[in-house]
C-alpha cells in the first residue's frame, strides 16, 4: 500500500498582488449594492488583489460609461448594480442596454468586464442574491482575467520574430 502522507502537492497559485480592478457601482439601491461590493472586494482580497478602486454612478444604465472611461488603468473592471422591475417596459430595455453596452467596453478594450447587475422581480430577490453574488462575480472575473492574460502571452509568443521566422521556414 502506498503511504500517501509524506507526498507533497505543489498548487500553482498565480500571483494576483499587481492587479489592478475597478468596482463600478450604482447609487440606486445602495443597500443591496453595498452587500454586493464588500462580498467581492472581501473575495478579491483572498486572492491577494491590493489595488482595488471603486466608482460610484447613479444608476445601472451610466455603469458602461464609468467603466469606458477608466478601463485604461486597470486589469479589469466589475460592474455592480440592480434593476428591480417595476410596472413599465423600462426594465426590460435598461437590463438589456447595460449588458450590451458593458460588453462592447470589454470587446473594445480587450479586457475583462463583468457584469455584476442582479435583475429581478423585486426588492427581497435582489435582497437574498447580493449576499452571495458579490463573490461569484468576483470568480468569474478572476477566470476571465486568467484567461486574457493567457489568451495575450499566446498572442506575444505567436507574434515574436522568432516564431514568425520559425512559422515561415516551415511553410518554405
Amino acid at each position: 500500500m502506498t503511504d500517501f502522507s509524506k507526498t507533497e502537492i505543489n498548487v500553482y497559485k498565480k500571483d494576483y498582488s499587481n492587479y489592478r480592478i475597478l468596482i463600478v457601482s450604482t447609487s440606486w439601491n445602495r443597500e443591496i449594492i453595498d452587500v454586493m461590493q464588500e462580498d467581492a472586494i472581501s473575495e478579491l482580497k483572498g486572492f491577494n488583489v491590493n489595488h482595488i478602486d471603486s466608482v460610484e454612478v447613479p444608476g445601472a444604465f451610466e455603469l458602461s460609461q464609468a467603466a469606458e472611461k477608466f478601463i485604461s488603468s486597470y486589469d479589469a473592471v466589475l460592474a455592480l448594480g440592480t434593476i428591480i422591475k417595476g410596472e413599465t417596459y423600462h426594465f426590460e430595455v435598461l437590463a438589456h442596454e447595460t449588458a450590451r453596452s458593458l460588453s462592447r467596453v470589454s470587446l473594445s478594450n480587450k479586457k475583462p468586464v463583468i457584469f455584476g447587475v442582479l435583475t429581478t422581480d423585486n426588492e427581497l430577490q435582489a435582497k437574498q442574491r447580493a449576499e452571495v453574488k458579490g463573490s461569484a462575480y468576483t470568480k468569474r472575473l478572476r477566470r476571465l482575467q486568467d484567461k486574457f492574460t493567457n489568451e495575450a502571452a499566446s498572442e506575444k509568443k505567436a507574434l515574436s520574430p522568432k516564431s514568425t521566422a520559425d512559422s515561415i521556414k516551415g511553410y518554405l
